[in-house]
C-alpha cells in the first residue's frame, strides 16, 4: 500500500507499476491509502511520472512502465487486452497464441466483448487492439495464468466454430486450418451442444467438414470420433449452401455445401 505522504511514493507507483506490467486507474487507485481523489492522484504521481518517462499512457485510464533495461513499454499485449473490459474474453488470433497453436505471427489481440461494452479500436507499441463484439461472454470460456495475471480465453472448442465462421480474422481459411491442425486436447463431445447454440446452419455444415479434414490431415485430430460427425451430420436441414460466398464447385451430400476444387489446397504443407 502506498502512503501518499510520503516524497517517494511516486518511484514506489513506478516500481508496483513495472512489477504488474500495465495498471488501470482503479488498479492505480487501490494502491493508495485511503484511497485518496483520483484527480489528486494523476497530479501528485501519475503526471510526475509521465513527464519523467518513468510510465507512459496505453489509452485513457491505463498505463504501463517504462522498461529501465530497454527504456521501452513494458506492455505486454496479452495483459493490456485483458485490462480494457472486465468483461471479456480473449478470441481468435490471441486464443491461437495462448493456446500455442498460432500458425503466424501478427501483431493484433481480439477482445472479444458485449456490445454493451464498446471499445474503438486502437494501436499502442506496434500491436493492434481490436474488439469483436459478441452476445455471450461466458460460454467455454477458461481463465489462464499468463505472467502472473488470470486472463479469460476462450476455449478450445468454441475457437476451432468462431474459426471456422469467421476465418477472415485470423487471415483466411489457409492461416485457419494450419493453426487448428495442431489445436490439440479438444472435447469433441462439446462441439454439438455447442453448436445447436450458436443455432447457425452454415456454421454447423462448415464445422463437420472442417473436422472431417483435419482429421484425414492431422495427427491431433485422428481420434474425432464417429459419433460426433453423426451427431452433427443429422443437424443439417434446408438447402445446399457455399463453403466460400464468392467459390462455386461441387456439391457435398454429405455435408450439403458447394465446395471449390481446390480448398483442401490450403491444407498443403500441414
Amino acid at each position: 500500500m502506498i502512503k501518499n505522504s510520503k516524497e517517494h511514493s511516486q518511484e514506489t507507483l513506478y516500481n508496483w507499476i513495472l512489477k504488474r506490467n500495465s495498471a488501470t486507474n482503479e488498479e492505480i487507485i487501490s494502491q493508495f491509502k485511503n484511497s485518496p481523489d483520483p484527480k489528486y492522484i494523476y497530479i501528485k504521481y501519475l503526471n510526475p511520472l509521465l513527464k519523467r518517462g518513468k510510465i507512459d499512457r496505453v489509452r485513457r485510464g491505463l498505463y504501463t512502465a517504462i522498461d529501465p533495461i530497454t527504456e521501452r513499454p513494458a506492455a505486454d499485449p496479452i495483459i493490456v487486452a485483458s485490462k480494457i473490459r472486465e468483461n471479456y474474453y480473449l478470441g481468435y488470433y490471441t486464443a491461437l497464441t495462448l493456446h500455442g497453436t498460432a500458425y503466424s505471427a501478427r501483431t493484433q489481440t481480439h477482445i472479444c466483448v458485449n456490445p454493451s461494452h464498446k471499445f474503438k479500436e486502437f494501436h499502442y507499441n506496434g500491436v493492434t487492439y481490436t474488439p469483436i463484439y459478441t452476445e455471450d461472454t461466458e460460454t467455454n470460456i477458461q481463465t489462464i495464468n499468463h505472467r502472473g495475471h488470470q486472463v479469460r480465453v476462450c476455449g478450445k472448442e468454441r475457437l476451432l466454430i468462431e474459426l471456422v465462421d469467421k476465418p477472415e480474422r485470423v487471415g483466411g481459411w489457409e492461416q485457419a486450418l494450419k493453426s487448428l491442425e495442431s489445436l490439440g486436447g479438444i472435447d469433441y463431445d462439446q462441439i454439438p451442444t455447442l453448436l445447436r447454440k450458436k443455432d447457425t446452419q452454415i456454421v454447423t455444415r462448415k464445422t463437420g467438414y472442417i473436422l472431417e479434414l483435419l482429421q484425414q490431415h492431422s495427427i491431433y485430430h485422428k481420434h474425432l470420433p464417429q459419433e460426433t460427425q453423426q451427431e452433427i451430420q443429422n443437424m443439417i436441414k434446408g438447402q445446399p449452401e457455399y463453403l466460400e460466398k464468392t467459390k462455386s464447385g461441387p456439391l457435398n451430400k454429405k455435408w450439403m455445401l458447394y465446395i471449390q476444387p481446390r480448398f483442401t489446397e490450403y491444407l498443403r504443407g500441414i
